[in-house]
């Protein structure tokens, strides 16, 4: 702050609130037209997602307010960027990456987190994906104190909004304090029929597309060899086509997968590894055995066999070359085997397919710092600082390469 600049006065209780609940009509009403027209939007795109907002309520904003002024310490107070917030709720996994890419060509797009890239390769949780959108007209015109025109939109799947529902009332409402290893084997376990729950029904979908694609083709090649002739019912799957899993192969498949990320989030890294070999036997999907070798790898990694843990990621991306996690992790892989220059490599392809994400900058700029190129490692950290500021990971590596600098 600079000199001569008084520090606002932290607001009163009873102003705000009278504040608040005098324009809260006013800011539903316009949160509400905002939500319509991406509603409009998305369904001119044929997505007919169910659409959840709110105006953060009173209590929560005012909370949130006091601690953002108490963190401030003498420095202006960060504004809260979530007052106003809706959650778009799709069928599949798939389904979010379009529905973000058709909001970042009709927003400005001030900020992406994705909650995945704070677990660690011993965690498993959804890739909950949160966009800070600046609305085309505004939302926020009065004096109330702390609030941004921004709205923060959140992308999940019907399983993981499911999932943050429950284990918010579980967890973080709760009063009762319940034994934290038995209950962190009971969610991790809950976690893992989820994620495999949405990985299955994608497969699902991209089956049903695959089998409409052959069905398409063979009628229009039944079409130009005799257009006078009524197109035939071919809803059966050809002889050439995609063929179902059978029932038993998945009920096997569907078991040894959730036994497996049982035993990989519950640190049994030794069965875990062994159960991914028996997935790996047998038949899969491309994408699926991409997926399956990436967390073998990571079971590795874990164990520091790096080695292994090389080979698994390297065949994950044979597998699915645009599998960002495994080139981010097999980046991980080569920066503390000391193989700098690829692990640099690794992480700017994994930057190229996901701009937004911080760990691929993060992950870069410890690279960069371990190859003592810190100016380099420094405009990273800034980088995620834009994208998620107040990263905490971001300021530490910051602090230590102006320490590191210092020396020089």
């Amino acid at each position: 702050m600079p000199k001569g600049t008084a520090r606002k006065p932290f607001p009163g209780l009873a102003q705000t609130r009278a504040d608040y609940e005098r324009q809260l009509p006013l800011f539903k009403e316009r949160l509400h037209h905002l939500v319509q027209e991406i509603r409009r939007q998305l369904e001119t795109a044929g997505f007919t997602p169910a659409i959840k907002y709110r105006v953060k309520q009173f209590d929560a904003y005012f909370d949130k307010l006091r601690k953002n002024d108490n963190q401030a310490k003498g420095s202006r107070s960060r504004p809260i960027g979530d007052f106003f917030a809706l959650r778009i709720i799709c069928p599949f996994l798939e389904d979010i990456d379009t529905i973000e890419r058709l909001l970042t060509t009709s927003f400005q797009v001030v900020e992406t987190e994705r909650k995945s890239s704070h677990h660690s390769f011993r965690e498993f949780g959804y890739d909950s994906l949160h966009l800070m959108i600046k609305p085309p007209q505004r939302l926020y015109r009065s004096a109330l104190p702390g609030v941004r025109n921004l709205c923060e939109v959140q992308l999940r799947t019907i399983l993981q909004d499911a999932w943050a529902e429950v284990e918010h009332e579980l967890v973080y409402k709760s009063d009762i304090n319940l034994p934290k290893g038995s209950i962190r084997r009971k969610l991790a376990s809950l976690n893992a029929t989820l994620t495999l729950s949405d990985l299955i029904f994608q497969e699902i979908r991209d089956y049903q597309k695959e089998l409409r694609q052959h069905g398409r083709k063979r009628r229009q090649s039944i079409a130009d060899r005799s257009p006078e002739l009524e197109l035939i019912n071919i809803s059966a799957p050809l002889d050439n086509g995609p063929k179902p899993i059978a029932s038993t192969l998945k009920s096997r498949l569907e078991k040894t997968m959730l036994r497996a990320l049982e035993a990989h989030s519950n640190d049994d890294l030794e069965t875990a590894i062994e159960l991914y070999g028996v997935i790996l036997g047998m038949k899969l999907e491309n994408k699926m055995r991409a997926l399956i070798y990436n967390h073998r790898g990571m079971a590795h990694f874990a164990c520091s066999n790096f080695r292994q843990a090389m080979h698994d990621f390297n065949r994950s991306i044979h597998f699915d070359p645009a599998s960002v996690r495994s080139y981010a992790n097999r980046g991980l892989c080569h920066r503390v085997m000391k193989r700098f220059k690829k692990a640099l490599a690794d992480f700017e392809t994994a930057i190229e397919i996901e701009p937004g994400r911080t760990d691929h900058y993060f992950g870069r700029a410890q690279t960069y710092f371990d190859m003592q190129q810190f100016e380099q490692a420094q405009i990273d950290c800034n980088r995620i600082l834009e994208l998620s500021p107040g990263d905490p990971s971001a300021k530490e590596l910051l602090a230590n390469i102006k320490t590191r600098l210092a020396k020089i």
